[in-house]
């Protein structure tokens, strides 16, 4: 398993611990990977095609 160490607004910060403390989640790194996955779902399709044409148009033209 990786760490990962991020800031957040305190805005979200906040929406992430009133969803912790009403019991929704266990603690604020449930939340965040409950989010991530959800993100990397929903987006699985539009992020490989992105990596794709970024890795094709190295191909075809190196790296600047």
């Amino acid at each position: 398993m990786k760490a990962i160490h991020t800031e957040l607004p305190d805005k979200v910060y906040e929406g992430v611990k009133s969803l912790v403390d009403k019991g929704w989640f266990k603690n604020e790194d449930d939340i965040v990977l409950e989010a991530l996955r959800r993100f990397l779902d929903t987006h699985r399709i539009e992020l490989m095609e992105k990596f794709i044409r970024e890795d094709v148009e190295w191909g075809l033209h190196g790296k600047e």
